[in-house]
Parts: C-alpha cells; structure tokens; sequence
C-alpha cells in the first residue's frame, strides 16, 4: 500500500452555522506582495474542487506531487464537498461541529459553499488556480460567473462533467440505480455503519484488492462512505447531477473559455470522445487534451503523480 504524504494540513471549517467543511492544505500563500517586481509565481495558489465523493482526501497523494513539483512555492488546498465527510471524530476543539451538518446539500449548496470558502478564508490578493475534477469541473463553471477575473488566473477541467451527464455510457447505467436503489444502498450502509473501525477497513481492503497500487488516502478517503450521512449526501447530489447536469452553459464557457484548459479520457464513460469532440466544433481555439496515458475517471485511484506531473508542465505554458 502506497504511502500519503505526511507534509499536510488537514482542518475543519465552519462557512455558517451548520455548514463545517473539510479542507486539506499543502502549503501558504504569500503574504501581500509588497515589492515593485514580483516573481510570476507570486500570490499564486491550486485550489482542487473534487468530484463525487466529494472527499478531499482521496486528493492527497495528487495535491502532495503538485506541490512538490512545484518546489513547495504554489500552496495547493482542496476543499470537500459539505456533508461528504464524516464528523463523527471530530477533535474536542471542534465539537460544534459534530453532527451539525445534517440534512441534504443540494449542487447550488455544494456551489456557494465554494464561493463562501473562497471569499472568507483565501486571501484577497491571491491568483487563483482552479482545478476541478469531474463534477468539481460543472462547480467551477458555475463559480466563474460569481469570481472576478482578477482572483481566477486560470481553471483546469479533468475529465469534465458538464453536460449530459445521464445519456452517458456510464449515466445510462447510474440513472436508474440511483433511481430504483438508493435506498437500498442507505439500509445496507446503515448496517455496515455498526461494525468496528478495523472491520470497515477490512472490506475496503477486501473490495479494492489494490494495496500495492492504491495510495492509502484512498482507503482513509474510503471509510466515510460507512457513515450514513455522507452516503445519504453522496447518493443524493448524484442523483441530483443526473437531473441538473444536461445542456452545456455555452454562455459561460464562451466568456471565460480563453481561462480553461479541458482534458478528456479516451476511455471515458462519463465524457466520452464524443463529447470532447463537440466541444473541439464549439470552441476550435479552446485548449483541449485527450489523454494519452490511459487513465481512469476516477484518476486519483492509481495516477495521481502523473496527473499532477502533467499539470505542473500545462501550468508552466499556461501562466508564464
């Protein structure tokens, strides 16, 4: 089993009574720059938007090689999605926030959470690079209308989700589970919930059957879907993207489209090629990878170093 990194800081936040969120940081902005000539990369910071489970600690072995690659002077943070994440062992100093988010998040809620976040806690002078990741890609879209051009320097889509979502390979086969089966899923959790710590962690370790190839994160990142608000949360906001996740904002995408760089899978059940390919016919000049590694949707699981590696390189032709 691959190790994390051990160069993190993981918090909760609380946005407003009853919304904590979980956000992991590698690294601190600058101070406000106070000199005539500052470096290019100065006041610049990664902010990582995941996708479904919203949970940023599957993110950790992806935001640690990115920090690195970037010789630790770029913080990169990540924030999870609101009520993907467990409260349950929340430290004593943070009690009020156990079990205070409970209730549905919706995907606007998921939105002005991050919007909140970004505006409360990342500090005014700093550059933003937006990273989403599957539906964290349909948030950012969305969050552009509400940021300003001068926070924002430039945002990466990984393997978007940000249209048609249900009439995918893969949304044709999610559509009706989610549907028919949800509740299915939450009673059996909800059994699964009573188990000790260490059988929960055995079936992850039976089910995943990679301990030579995950990274850890992934199996910690694992066990808050044994909590029932978090699946119930999951479940829901995936349901809800089916619905939401149609058209293309081709208004928005159009305004900010010179600020985007997509990157598609070419086994991608969830946008596949032809999707990458409507969106080359839209946007001609937007820039636009398909990737060439083989990498899964779910890259996070086995090619974190080299997405992350990938980026670093993207970044450096993109900012400079």
């Amino acid at each position: 089993m691959m190790d994390c990194g051990s160069t993190n800081h993981m918090e909760w936040v609380s946005l407003k009574p009853g919304v904590p969120v979980h956000v992991m940081k590698f690294g601190q902005p600058s101070p406000e720059a106070t000199s005539t000539c500052p470096s290019k990369d100065d006041n610049l910071m990664f902010l990582v938007i995941p996708g479904n489970p919203g949970v940023i600690e599957y993110y950790e072995k992806f935001m640690e090689t990115l920090y690195l690659a970037n010789d630790k002077r770029i913080p990169v943070w990540g924030i999870s999605h609101t009520g993907h994440v467990s409260t349950k062992h929340v430290d004593g100093s943070m009690k009020e926030l156990k079990g205070s988010s409970a209730g549905i998040f919706s995907l606007q809620d998921q939105i002005d959470h991050k919007l909140m976040f970004i505006r409360r806690f990342v500090p005014s002078h700093t550059s933003l690079v937006l990273i989403g990741h599957s539906i964290g890609c349909y948030m950012i879209l969305k969050m552009l209308k509400g940021l300003t051009s001068e926070n924002v320097r430039h945002s990466f889509f990984l393997f978007p989700t940000i249209e048609r979502m249900a009439v995918s390979p893969k949304g044709q086969i999610m559509t009706p589970l989610l549907k028919f089966f949800r509740w299915v899923t939450l009673m059996f959790v909800y059994f699964l919930s009573f188990l000790s710590s260490d059988a929960k962690y055995r079936i992850l370790l039976w089910y995943l059957r990679g301990t030579d190839v995950y990274p850890k994160c992934v199996y910690d990142a694992s066990m808050n879907i044994f909590d029932l608000k978090c699946i119930d949360n999951i479940t829901a906001m995936a349901s809800e993207e089916m619905k939401t996740v149609t058209e293309l904002d081709r208004q928005t995408l159009s305004d900010h489209i010179h600020k985007i760089s997509f990157y598609y899978g070419e086994k991608d059940t969830w946008c596949p090629l032809d999707y990458c390919r409507d969106m080359k016919r839209r946007f001609p000049y937007a820039d636009i990878r398909v990737c060439q590694n083989q990498m899964e949707h779910a890259f996070v699981m086995t090619s974190s170093d080299q997405m992350a590696r990938i980026l670093t390189d993207w970044l450096k032709k993109k900012v400079n």
